[in-house]
């Protein structure tokens, strides 16, 4: 198993898994905070502690399985309530179809990557459910609950004030998928768009933001947010593409790619 650990800030650190997302530890005085699990292919619960002998809590950004596929090795992990059904149907299959798509999307060798023998099974842990302005305390830094649904139902950032860093999920991608069920689907990309605002208008909170699969740009993000401004303006129109292992209607605008449907509609396997 191949994890990258970069040091992004004094005591916080990125881990790559493979190329296939990003996860991240924050270290305080007291505590540490672990921030997505990943896809769950090998020992992330033996990596962490081997950063950390501090405890920890586990929070997750979102109920997808390239970011809650290693819940199970961990006994208490945090999530929103909205994504907990999500979460609780994550299995070794879903993890392994997630691997053939990235495979089919070219973004890893196949069979390079397999799930580790002992990390083949369903186990889930305890969760606990947080909500909007929920504070992990972690001694001499806190760590901010900001609800964005849009991605998932239960989609969060989290805001780390003193190290200056955004965790940011999968929330504002230069290929941002809104896939969260909504009976109107414009009222989810303005509600999406109008707390990515409030978020980003925080000029002095942050300088970082930590992604769900790498360090993303400010610049960057605020693209994808005005890309969702131009399409409630009606400036932009959706045309059929198909981005990596994903085919469907999607907005453009610079560089960034959004949908805003169902994952029903969206071929993909997750």
């Amino acid at each position: 198993m191949c994890w990258t650990v970069k040091e992004i800030r004094e005591n916080v650190w990125m881990i790559n898994e493979s190329g296939l997302d990003a996860m991240y530890l924050v270290k305080g005085s007291e505590r540490s905070a672990v921030i997505d699990t990943g896809t769950g292919i090998g020992n992330f619960k033996g990596l962490i502690e081997s950063l950390t002998d501090q405890p920890y809590a586990v929070i997750i950004t979102h109920a997808h399985v390239d970011h809650a596929g290693g819940c199970g090795q961990f006994s208490e992990v945090y999530i929103h309530k909205k994504d907990y059904r999500e979460a609780m149907k994550i299995s070794v299959r879903d993890r392994e179809n997630y691997l053939k798509n990235m495979e089919s999307a070219d973004a890893i060798e196949p069979g390079t990557i397999t799930i580790a023998q002992e990390m083949r099974n369903d186990k889930k842990p305890d969760f606990c459910f947080m909500k909007e302005g929920d504070i992990f305390n972690l001694g001499d830094k806190e760590l901010e609950i900001i609800e964005m649904s849009g991605h998932t139902a239960g989609s969060v950032c989290i805001l780390d004030r003193k190290d200056k860093v955004l965790f940011s999920g999968d929330n504002v991608n230069d290929i941002e998928l809104l896939c969260a069920p909504a009976q109107d689907r414009r009222r989810l990309l303005e509600d999406w768009h109008c707390i990515g605002e409030r978020i980003f208008s925080q000029k002095d909170a942050f300088e970082i933001c930590g992604g769900g699969h790498g360090l993303i740009s400010i610049e960057k993000a605020l693209d994808t947010l005005d890309c969702g401004k131009k399409i409630l303006k009606g400036k932009i129109q959706a045309e059929k593409q198909k981005i990596h292992f994903f085919e469907g209607p999607f907005y453009r605008y610079k560089n960034i790619y959004l949908y805003n449907g169902s994952f029903d509609e969206l071929h993909n396997g997750r």
